[in-house]
Protein backbone atom coordinates (compact mmCIF):
# COMPACT_ATOMS: atom_id res chain seq x y z
CA UNK A 1 0.00 0.00 0.00
CA UNK A 2 2.62 2.36 0.93
CA UNK A 3 4.55 1.61 -2.18
CA UNK A 4 1.46 1.89 -4.54
CA UNK A 5 0.88 5.30 -2.35
CA UNK A 6 4.49 6.90 -3.83
CA UNK A 7 4.63 5.78 -6.70
CA UNK A 8 1.23 7.69 -7.17
CA UNK A 9 2.19 11.79 -8.06
CA UNK A 10 1.08 14.89 -6.14
CA UNK A 11 -1.91 16.67 -7.84
CA UNK A 12 -2.36 20.49 -8.48
CA UNK A 13 -5.31 21.46 -9.77
CA UNK A 14 -5.06 25.30 -10.81
CA UNK A 15 -8.54 26.88 -12.23
CA UNK A 16 -7.51 30.78 -12.93
CA UNK A 17 -11.25 32.20 -13.04
CA UNK A 18 -12.91 33.86 -16.55
CA UNK A 19 -9.42 33.04 -17.99
CA UNK A 20 -9.62 33.24 -21.84
CA UNK A 21 -7.83 30.35 -23.84
CA UNK A 22 -7.42 32.94 -26.68
CA UNK A 23 -5.39 35.28 -24.13
CA UNK A 24 -2.37 32.82 -23.65
CA UNK A 25 0.30 32.26 -25.87
CA UNK A 26 -0.06 28.69 -26.30
CA UNK A 27 -3.46 29.16 -27.58
CA UNK A 28 -2.48 32.02 -30.27
CA UNK A 29 -2.44 35.38 -28.35
CA UNK A 30 0.57 37.59 -29.38
CA UNK A 31 3.22 39.76 -27.23
CA UNK A 32 4.19 36.54 -25.12
CA UNK A 33 1.65 37.07 -22.60
CA UNK A 34 1.99 33.43 -20.84
CA UNK A 35 5.32 32.30 -21.13
CA UNK A 36 5.45 29.87 -18.07
CA UNK A 37 1.76 28.88 -18.80
CA UNK A 38 3.32 28.27 -22.76
CA UNK A 39 6.34 26.27 -20.89
CA UNK A 40 3.62 24.08 -19.14
CA UNK A 41 2.02 23.40 -22.62
CA UNK A 42 4.98 22.38 -24.57
CA UNK A 43 6.23 20.07 -21.61
CA UNK A 44 2.16 18.07 -21.55
CA UNK A 45 -0.62 17.50 -23.07
CA UNK A 46 -2.57 21.18 -24.69
CA UNK A 47 -6.34 20.62 -25.46
CA UNK A 48 -7.58 22.81 -28.12
CA UNK A 49 -11.20 22.70 -28.02
CA UNK A 50 -11.76 22.45 -24.22
CA UNK A 51 -15.11 23.98 -23.29
CA UNK A 52 -16.71 24.51 -19.68
CA UNK A 53 -20.17 23.26 -19.06
CA UNK A 54 -21.74 26.62 -17.52
CA UNK A 55 -20.78 30.36 -17.87
CA UNK A 56 -20.64 31.01 -14.18
CA UNK A 57 -18.41 29.78 -11.85
CA UNK A 58 -20.20 27.86 -9.07
CA UNK A 59 -22.38 25.46 -11.81
CA UNK A 60 -18.99 25.02 -13.75
CA UNK A 61 -16.67 24.28 -10.72
CA UNK A 62 -18.71 22.13 -9.59
CA UNK A 63 -18.78 20.24 -12.96
CA UNK A 64 -15.08 20.33 -12.78
CA UNK A 65 -15.15 18.16 -9.33
CA UNK A 66 -17.37 15.89 -9.82
CA UNK A 67 -17.39 14.73 -13.63
CA UNK A 68 -21.13 15.95 -14.08
CA UNK A 69 -23.11 18.20 -15.56
CA UNK A 70 -24.83 20.81 -13.70
CA UNK A 71 -27.75 19.09 -15.29
CA UNK A 72 -26.95 15.67 -13.15
CA UNK A 73 -25.00 17.56 -10.22
CA UNK A 74 -27.98 20.04 -9.19
CA UNK A 75 -26.36 23.28 -8.99
CA UNK A 76 -27.72 25.14 -11.98
CA UNK A 77 -27.74 28.60 -10.13
CA UNK A 78 -24.93 30.99 -9.15
CA UNK A 79 -23.59 32.80 -5.96
CA UNK A 80 -27.06 34.57 -3.91
CA UNK A 81 -29.31 33.00 -6.52
CA UNK A 82 -29.02 29.56 -5.86
CA UNK A 83 -32.72 28.24 -4.57
CA UNK A 84 -32.97 25.53 -1.88
CA UNK A 85 -33.86 22.96 -4.68
CA UNK A 86 -30.70 23.10 -6.11
CA UNK A 87 -28.93 22.44 -2.94
CA UNK A 88 -31.76 19.38 -1.77
CA UNK A 89 -31.39 17.81 -5.42
CA UNK A 90 -27.28 17.94 -4.67
CA UNK A 91 -27.45 16.42 -1.34
CA UNK A 92 -30.12 13.53 -2.67
CA UNK A 93 -27.93 12.68 -5.33
CA UNK A 94 -24.74 12.22 -2.56
CA UNK A 95 -22.20 13.24 -5.20
CA UNK A 96 -18.47 13.22 -4.24
CA UNK A 97 -16.17 15.64 -5.24
CA UNK A 98 -13.05 15.05 -6.20
CA UNK A 99 -11.18 16.15 -3.03
CA UNK A 100 -13.07 13.17 -0.90
CA UNK A 101 -12.43 10.99 -3.75
CA UNK A 102 -8.22 11.73 -2.95
CA UNK A 103 -8.98 11.96 0.77
CA UNK A 104 -10.68 8.86 0.91
CA UNK A 105 -7.33 7.22 -1.36
CA UNK A 106 -4.93 8.47 1.11
CA UNK A 107 -4.03 11.90 -0.35
CA UNK A 108 -3.82 15.44 2.26
CA UNK A 109 -6.42 17.65 0.74
CA UNK A 110 -5.81 21.35 0.25
CA UNK A 111 -7.25 24.73 -1.34
CA UNK A 112 -6.81 28.15 -1.49
CA UNK A 113 -9.87 29.16 -2.22
CA UNK A 114 -12.85 30.96 -0.67
CA UNK A 115 -16.21 29.83 -2.85
CA UNK A 116 -16.96 27.50 0.58
CA UNK A 117 -20.08 25.90 1.34
CA UNK A 118 -20.47 22.51 -0.69
CA UNK A 119 -16.58 23.22 -2.29
CA UNK A 120 -15.07 23.05 1.00
CA UNK A 121 -16.34 18.63 1.35
CA UNK A 122 -13.39 17.09 1.52
CA UNK A 123 -10.65 18.96 2.37
CA UNK A 124 -8.41 18.91 5.01
CA UNK A 125 -7.37 22.46 4.82
CA UNK A 126 -9.92 24.78 3.00
CA UNK A 127 -9.29 28.95 3.09
CA UNK A 128 -7.21 31.77 2.25
CA UNK A 129 -5.14 32.45 5.40
CA UNK A 130 -1.13 32.06 5.82
CA UNK A 131 0.68 32.15 8.99
CA UNK A 132 2.00 35.40 9.68
CA UNK A 133 3.59 36.52 12.85
CA UNK A 134 2.00 40.37 13.94
CA UNK A 135 4.59 42.26 12.01
CA UNK A 136 3.94 40.73 8.82
CA UNK A 137 0.04 41.00 9.73
CA UNK A 138 0.51 44.52 10.53
CA UNK A 139 2.04 45.15 7.54
CA UNK A 140 0.04 43.45 5.21
CA UNK A 141 -3.30 44.94 6.50
CA UNK A 142 -2.01 48.74 6.68
CA UNK A 143 0.14 48.98 3.22
CA UNK A 144 -1.02 45.82 0.74
CA UNK A 145 -4.66 45.48 1.45
CA UNK A 146 -5.97 49.25 1.49
CA UNK A 147 -3.80 49.40 -1.45
CA UNK A 148 -5.76 46.36 -3.23
CA UNK A 149 -8.96 48.14 -1.40
CA UNK A 150 -8.94 51.18 -3.70
CA UNK A 151 -7.43 50.07 -6.82
CA UNK A 152 -10.34 47.52 -7.03
CA UNK A 153 -13.28 49.74 -6.02
CA UNK A 154 -11.86 52.21 -8.85
CA UNK A 155 -11.71 49.48 -11.24
CA UNK A 156 -15.39 48.05 -10.50
CA UNK A 157 -16.97 51.60 -10.53
CA UNK A 158 -15.46 51.39 -14.02
CA UNK A 159 -17.25 48.42 -15.26
CA UNK A 160 -20.26 49.97 -13.22
CA UNK A 161 -20.26 52.56 -15.16
CA UNK A 162 -20.06 50.82 -18.77
CA UNK A 163 -23.40 49.52 -18.30
CA UNK A 164 -25.00 52.56 -16.72
CA UNK A 165 -24.41 54.30 -20.51
CA UNK A 166 -25.88 50.82 -22.05
CA UNK A 167 -29.14 50.79 -20.27
CA UNK A 168 -32.63 52.48 -20.38
CA UNK A 169 -32.29 55.87 -18.64
CA UNK A 170 -34.87 55.07 -15.26
CA UNK A 171 -35.22 55.80 -12.15
CA UNK A 172 -34.83 51.93 -11.14
CA UNK A 173 -31.77 51.67 -13.93
CA UNK A 174 -30.20 54.51 -11.47
CA UNK A 175 -30.90 53.14 -8.89
CA UNK A 176 -29.92 49.96 -9.35
CA UNK A 177 -26.73 51.61 -10.41
CA UNK A 178 -26.08 53.48 -6.67
CA UNK A 179 -26.76 49.83 -5.45
CA UNK A 180 -23.81 48.28 -7.39
CA UNK A 181 -21.34 51.15 -6.93
CA UNK A 182 -22.16 51.17 -3.10
CA UNK A 183 -21.61 47.40 -2.80
CA UNK A 184 -18.52 48.12 -4.80
CA UNK A 185 -17.15 50.77 -1.77
CA UNK A 186 -18.72 48.45 0.80
CA UNK A 187 -16.17 45.90 -0.96
CA UNK A 188 -14.66 43.42 1.83
CA UNK A 189 -10.64 43.54 2.15
CA UNK A 190 -10.64 39.33 1.97
CA UNK A 191 -11.79 39.55 -1.73
CA UNK A 192 -8.92 42.10 -2.45
CA UNK A 193 -6.81 39.56 -1.28
CA UNK A 194 -7.62 36.99 -3.03
CA UNK A 195 -8.14 38.88 -6.18
CA UNK A 196 -3.50 39.00 -5.96
CA UNK A 197 -2.20 35.98 -7.41
CA UNK A 198 1.04 36.77 -5.38
CA UNK A 199 -0.83 36.20 -2.30
CA UNK A 200 -2.34 33.37 -3.30
CA UNK A 201 1.01 31.89 -4.64
CA UNK A 202 2.36 32.40 -1.17
CA UNK A 203 -0.03 30.48 0.18
CA UNK A 204 -0.03 27.67 -1.75
CA UNK A 205 3.65 27.50 -1.60
CA UNK A 206 3.35 27.19 2.19
CA UNK A 207 0.73 24.78 2.18
CA UNK A 208 2.88 22.86 -0.12
CA UNK A 209 6.17 22.87 1.74
CA UNK A 210 3.72 21.76 4.90
CA UNK A 211 2.56 18.69 2.99
CA UNK A 212 5.75 17.91 0.96
CA UNK A 213 6.21 14.45 3.34
CA UNK A 214 2.90 13.01 1.39
CA UNK A 215 0.96 12.66 -1.40
CA UNK A 216 -1.10 15.82 -1.50
CA UNK A 217 -4.31 16.99 -3.79
CA UNK A 218 -3.80 21.52 -4.12
CA UNK A 219 -7.18 23.26 -5.88
CA UNK A 220 -5.44 26.76 -5.88
CA UNK A 221 -8.07 29.59 -7.36
CA UNK A 222 -6.83 32.54 -9.30
CA UNK A 223 -9.19 35.46 -9.66
CA UNK A 224 -7.10 38.14 -11.33
CA UNK A 225 -8.59 37.97 -14.32
CA UNK A 226 -12.35 37.85 -13.22
CA UNK A 227 -13.63 41.84 -13.08
CA UNK A 228 -12.30 44.11 -12.24
CA UNK A 229 -9.17 42.74 -13.44
CA UNK A 230 -6.58 43.11 -10.51
CA UNK A 231 -2.53 43.72 -11.25
CA UNK A 232 -0.10 45.90 -11.50
CA UNK A 233 0.36 48.43 -13.79
CA UNK A 234 3.79 47.29 -15.04
CA UNK A 235 2.15 44.16 -16.65
CA UNK A 236 -0.40 46.08 -18.84
CA UNK A 237 -0.05 46.08 -22.22
CA UNK A 238 1.86 49.21 -23.94
CA UNK A 239 -0.35 50.60 -26.18
CA UNK A 240 -2.35 53.51 -26.41
CA UNK A 241 -5.26 53.80 -24.14
CA UNK A 242 -7.97 56.08 -25.46
CA UNK A 243 -11.31 54.53 -24.09
CA UNK A 244 -12.14 53.01 -20.90
CA UNK A 245 -12.90 50.34 -23.06
CA UNK A 246 -9.39 49.98 -23.94
CA UNK A 247 -7.90 50.55 -20.35
CA UNK A 248 -9.98 47.65 -19.47
CA UNK A 249 -9.00 44.92 -21.98
CA UNK A 250 -5.59 46.36 -21.40
CA UNK A 251 -6.04 45.57 -17.60
CA UNK A 252 -7.53 41.90 -18.44
CA UNK A 253 -4.10 41.18 -20.61
CA UNK A 254 -2.07 42.41 -17.56
CA UNK A 255 -4.32 40.21 -15.36
CA UNK A 256 -3.51 37.21 -17.64
CA UNK A 257 0.42 38.10 -17.05
CA UNK A 258 0.41 38.76 -13.38
CA UNK A 259 -1.10 35.35 -12.90
CA UNK A 260 1.49 33.84 -15.17
CA UNK A 261 4.38 35.48 -13.70
CA UNK A 262 3.44 33.93 -10.16
CA UNK A 263 2.34 30.68 -11.25
CA UNK A 264 5.89 30.49 -12.93
CA UNK A 265 6.85 30.92 -8.76
CA UNK A 266 4.79 28.59 -7.77
CA UNK A 267 6.21 26.03 -10.35
CA UNK A 268 9.80 26.79 -10.03
CA UNK A 269 9.32 26.29 -6.36
CA UNK A 270 8.02 22.66 -6.76
CA UNK A 271 10.99 22.01 -8.84
CA UNK A 272 13.16 23.60 -6.04
CA UNK A 273 11.56 21.55 -3.51
CA UNK A 274 11.92 18.41 -5.92
CA UNK A 275 8.31 17.73 -6.55
CA UNK A 276 7.96 19.31 -9.93
CA UNK A 277 8.75 15.68 -12.02
CA UNK A 278 6.57 13.72 -9.73
CA UNK A 279 3.35 16.04 -10.00
CA UNK A 280 0.20 16.06 -11.99
CA UNK A 281 -0.64 19.67 -12.92
CA UNK A 282 -4.19 19.96 -14.19
CA UNK A 283 -4.59 23.71 -15.75
CA UNK A 284 -7.63 25.51 -16.85
CA UNK A 285 -10.49 28.27 -16.56
CA UNK A 286 -14.10 28.21 -15.08
CA UNK A 287 -15.42 29.90 -18.07
CA UNK A 288 -13.85 32.52 -20.16
CA UNK A 289 -14.97 36.56 -20.89
CA UNK A 290 -16.12 38.81 -23.15
CA UNK A 291 -14.35 41.91 -23.75
CA UNK A 292 -16.81 43.74 -25.78
CA UNK A 293 -17.54 41.08 -28.30
CA UNK A 294 -21.42 40.90 -29.21
CA UNK A 295 -21.85 44.09 -26.87
CA UNK A 296 -20.81 42.00 -23.61
CA UNK A 297 -18.98 44.21 -21.64
CA UNK A 298 -16.41 42.99 -19.66
CA UNK A 299 -18.78 40.58 -17.67
CA UNK A 300 -18.74 36.37 -18.82
CA UNK A 301 -22.46 35.78 -19.93
CA UNK A 302 -23.57 34.95 -23.71
CA UNK A 303 -22.50 31.52 -24.70
CA UNK A 304 -20.11 32.69 -27.59
CA UNK A 305 -16.86 30.89 -27.71
CA UNK A 306 -15.18 33.32 -26.14
CA UNK A 307 -16.63 32.89 -22.51
CA UNK A 308 -17.20 28.99 -23.27
CA UNK A 309 -13.61 27.83 -24.89
CA UNK A 310 -11.32 27.41 -21.92
CA UNK A 311 -7.76 26.44 -21.75
CA UNK A 312 -7.11 22.72 -20.63
CA UNK A 313 -3.49 21.62 -19.99
CA UNK A 314 -2.19 18.49 -18.24
CA UNK A 315 1.56 18.80 -16.95
CA UNK A 316 2.78 15.13 -15.49
CA UNK A 317 6.43 14.18 -16.81
CA UNK A 318 6.70 10.83 -15.32
CA UNK A 319 2.68 9.88 -16.62
CA UNK A 320 2.15 11.92 -19.93
CA UNK A 321 5.66 11.88 -21.19
CA UNK A 322 4.90 12.77 -24.89
CA UNK A 323 3.69 16.56 -25.14
CA UNK A 324 0.83 16.69 -27.48
CA UNK A 325 -1.37 19.32 -28.93
CA UNK A 326 -5.24 17.73 -29.05
CA UNK A 327 -7.87 18.87 -31.13
CA UNK A 328 -10.53 16.70 -30.12
CA UNK A 329 -13.90 18.45 -28.35
CA UNK A 330 -13.52 17.80 -24.25
CA UNK A 331 -15.13 19.41 -21.90
CA UNK A 332 -14.60 19.91 -17.88
CA UNK A 333 -16.59 16.63 -17.10
CA UNK A 334 -13.91 14.92 -18.59
CA UNK A 335 -11.79 15.66 -15.68
CA UNK A 336 -12.64 13.37 -13.29
CA UNK A 337 -12.52 10.42 -15.02
CA UNK A 338 -9.47 10.87 -16.18
CA UNK A 339 -7.58 11.37 -13.22
CA UNK A 340 -9.22 8.99 -11.82
CA UNK A 341 -8.22 6.73 -14.98
CA UNK A 342 -4.57 8.34 -14.52
CA UNK A 343 -3.99 7.38 -11.26
CA UNK A 344 -5.58 4.09 -10.71
CA UNK A 345 -8.38 5.42 -8.69
CA UNK A 346 -11.24 3.11 -8.77
CA UNK A 347 -14.70 4.89 -8.58
CA UNK A 348 -18.22 4.40 -9.85
CA UNK A 349 -17.97 5.38 -13.77
CA UNK A 350 -21.66 5.10 -13.93
CA UNK A 351 -21.89 8.73 -11.75
CA UNK A 352 -19.59 10.67 -14.23
CA UNK A 353 -21.06 12.32 -17.20
CA UNK A 354 -17.70 12.54 -18.43
CA UNK A 355 -15.32 10.21 -20.12
CA UNK A 356 -11.34 9.77 -19.54
CA UNK A 357 -9.14 11.76 -21.85
CA UNK A 358 -6.36 9.28 -21.83
CA UNK A 359 -7.92 7.27 -24.94
CA UNK A 360 -7.43 10.59 -27.08
CA UNK A 361 -3.92 10.87 -25.12
CA UNK A 362 -2.94 7.38 -26.20
CA UNK A 363 -4.17 7.76 -29.61
CA UNK A 364 -6.46 5.21 -29.20
CA UNK A 365 -9.29 7.10 -30.05
CA UNK A 366 -9.35 10.41 -32.16
CA UNK A 367 -12.72 11.43 -30.19
CA UNK A 368 -14.57 11.08 -27.39
CA UNK A 369 -17.70 13.32 -28.73
CA UNK A 370 -19.02 14.83 -30.71
CA UNK A 371 -20.66 18.08 -29.49
CA UNK A 372 -20.19 19.78 -26.11
CA UNK A 373 -23.11 20.95 -24.31
CA UNK A 374 -23.21 24.54 -22.28
CA UNK A 375 -25.87 26.53 -20.48
CA UNK A 376 -26.07 30.02 -18.91
CA UNK A 377 -28.86 30.95 -16.15
CA UNK A 378 -27.61 34.52 -14.30
CA UNK A 379 -27.92 37.04 -16.85
CA UNK A 380 -30.26 35.47 -19.17
CA UNK A 381 -31.10 31.94 -19.56
CA UNK A 382 -29.77 29.97 -22.98
CA UNK A 383 -28.59 26.83 -24.13
CA UNK A 384 -25.53 25.97 -26.48
CA UNK A 385 -25.15 22.55 -28.56
CA UNK A 386 -21.21 23.08 -30.23
CA UNK A 387 -20.48 20.67 -32.85
CA UNK A 388 -16.29 20.90 -34.29
CA UNK A 389 -18.53 22.95 -37.56
CA UNK A 390 -21.48 24.73 -35.84
CA UNK A 391 -23.10 25.98 -32.92
CA UNK A 392 -26.20 26.28 -32.12
CA UNK A 393 -28.15 28.41 -28.75
CA UNK A 394 -31.75 28.70 -27.95
CA UNK A 395 -33.15 30.75 -25.60
CA UNK A 396 -36.09 27.90 -23.33
CA UNK A 397 -38.23 31.16 -22.31
CA UNK A 398 -38.57 32.29 -26.36
CA UNK A 399 -36.92 35.05 -25.33
CA UNK A 400 -33.28 35.20 -23.82
CA UNK A 401 -33.13 38.61 -22.52
CA UNK A 402 -30.16 39.91 -20.20
CA UNK A 403 -30.87 41.50 -16.90
CA UNK A 404 -27.55 42.90 -17.30
CA UNK A 405 -27.48 44.74 -20.92
CA UNK A 406 -31.23 45.20 -20.77
CA UNK A 407 -30.99 43.48 -24.19
CA UNK A 408 -31.71 40.08 -25.81
CA UNK A 409 -27.71 39.37 -27.21
CA UNK A 410 -27.98 37.61 -30.84
CA UNK A 411 -31.54 36.61 -30.93
CA UNK A 412 -33.53 33.50 -28.92
CA UNK A 413 -32.21 31.22 -31.39
CA UNK A 414 -28.77 31.62 -33.02
CA UNK A 415 -26.75 29.09 -35.33
CA UNK A 416 -23.45 29.53 -35.97
CA UNK A 417 -21.09 28.21 -38.67
CA UNK A 418 -17.64 27.78 -37.22
CA UNK A 419 -15.69 26.50 -39.88
CA UNK A 420 -16.66 29.94 -42.02
CA UNK A 421 -17.53 32.63 -39.29
CA UNK A 422 -14.72 31.70 -36.04
CA UNK A 423 -16.27 34.79 -34.40
CA UNK A 424 -20.64 34.15 -34.51
CA UNK A 425 -21.05 37.22 -36.46
CA UNK A 426 -23.25 35.92 -38.81
CA UNK A 427 -26.28 33.79 -36.89
CA UNK A 428 -27.85 31.91 -40.06
CA UNK A 429 -30.60 30.70 -38.56
CA UNK A 430 -33.10 31.90 -41.24
CA UNK A 431 -30.68 30.76 -43.48
CA UNK A 432 -30.11 27.18 -42.97
CA UNK A 433 -33.41 25.89 -41.03
CA UNK A 434 -33.20 22.18 -41.63
CA UNK A 435 -29.58 22.17 -39.91
CA UNK A 436 -31.11 24.51 -37.11
CA UNK A 437 -34.00 22.18 -36.41
CA UNK A 438 -31.64 19.26 -36.65
CA UNK A 439 -29.33 21.05 -33.94
CA UNK A 440 -32.23 21.97 -32.07
CA UNK A 441 -33.64 17.68 -31.48
CA UNK A 442 -30.11 17.07 -30.86
CA UNK A 443 -30.16 19.54 -28.03
CA UNK A 444 -33.06 18.20 -26.90
CA UNK A 445 -32.45 14.23 -26.44
CA UNK A 446 -29.00 15.56 -24.63
CA UNK A 447 -31.21 17.11 -22.10
CA UNK A 448 -33.37 14.87 -22.05
CA UNK A 449 -30.96 11.82 -21.25
CA UNK A 450 -29.18 14.18 -18.85
CA UNK A 451 -32.53 14.61 -16.64
CA UNK A 452 -33.74 11.21 -17.00
CA UNK A 453 -30.50 9.95 -15.48
CA UNK A 454 -30.82 12.84 -12.50
CA UNK A 455 -34.94 11.71 -12.52
CA UNK A 456 -33.54 7.79 -12.24
CA UNK A 457 -31.20 8.77 -9.17
CA UNK A 458 -33.05 10.99 -7.78
CA UNK A 459 -36.22 7.88 -7.34
CA UNK A 460 -33.56 5.80 -5.44
CA UNK A 461 -33.17 8.84 -2.43
CA UNK A 462 -37.11 9.29 -2.42
CA UNK A 463 -37.41 8.42 0.54
CA UNK A 464 -35.03 10.23 1.92
CA UNK A 465 -36.94 13.92 3.23
CA UNK A 466 -33.69 15.97 4.43
CA UNK A 467 -34.25 19.47 4.24
CA UNK A 468 -32.12 21.31 1.81
CA UNK A 469 -30.51 22.80 4.70
CA UNK A 470 -26.57 24.85 4.45
CA UNK A 471 -23.45 24.14 3.73
CA UNK A 472 -22.36 26.56 5.71
CA UNK A 473 -23.48 29.00 8.74
CA UNK A 474 -25.27 32.27 8.79
CA UNK A 475 -22.82 34.19 8.84
CA UNK A 476 -20.58 32.22 5.84
CA UNK A 477 -23.26 32.66 4.37
CA UNK A 478 -23.99 36.77 4.64
CA UNK A 479 -20.24 37.18 3.49
CA UNK A 480 -20.79 35.13 0.45
CA UNK A 481 -23.49 36.98 -0.98
CA UNK A 482 -21.74 40.15 0.08
CA UNK A 483 -18.59 39.19 -2.20
CA UNK A 484 -20.45 37.90 -5.03
CA UNK A 485 -22.16 41.60 -4.89
CA UNK A 486 -18.62 42.86 -4.76
CA UNK A 487 -17.22 40.84 -7.90
CA UNK A 488 -20.00 42.73 -9.93
CA UNK A 489 -22.78 40.38 -10.23
CA UNK A 490 -25.79 42.52 -10.42
CA UNK A 491 -30.01 42.20 -9.39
Amino acid sequence: MQDEKARRPNVVLIVIDALRARNLGCYGAEDDPSPNIDRLAEGGILFENAFSCWNTTDQSLTSILTGRYPRTHGITHHGDKIPPDDLRTFRKLNIKLLSEVFRQNGYRTLAVDWMGRWFKSGFDYYGYTPKRNLFQKMMYNLLTLPYLHIKYMVSGIGIVKIYKKRRDASPRTDWKTFKEVFQTFRFIFELARIHDSGFVTGLAKELIHRAKGENFFLFIHYWDTHPPYNCPRKYRPHKKIRTSLDLLSAKYQGAVSHVDRNLGKLLQFMKNEKLLNNSLIILTSDHGESLTEHEIFFDHHGLYDVTTHVPLILFAPKHLTEAKRIKALVQHVDLVPTLCDLLGIESDGRAWDGRSLLPIISGDEKEIRDHALTEESYAERKIALRTKEYKYIYAPDGQGKCKYCQKVHGGSEELYSLTDDPEETDNRISKDRFRAEKMRLRLADVIDALESKKQAELKKHEADKTPPGSFSDAKEEKKIRKKFKSLGYMD
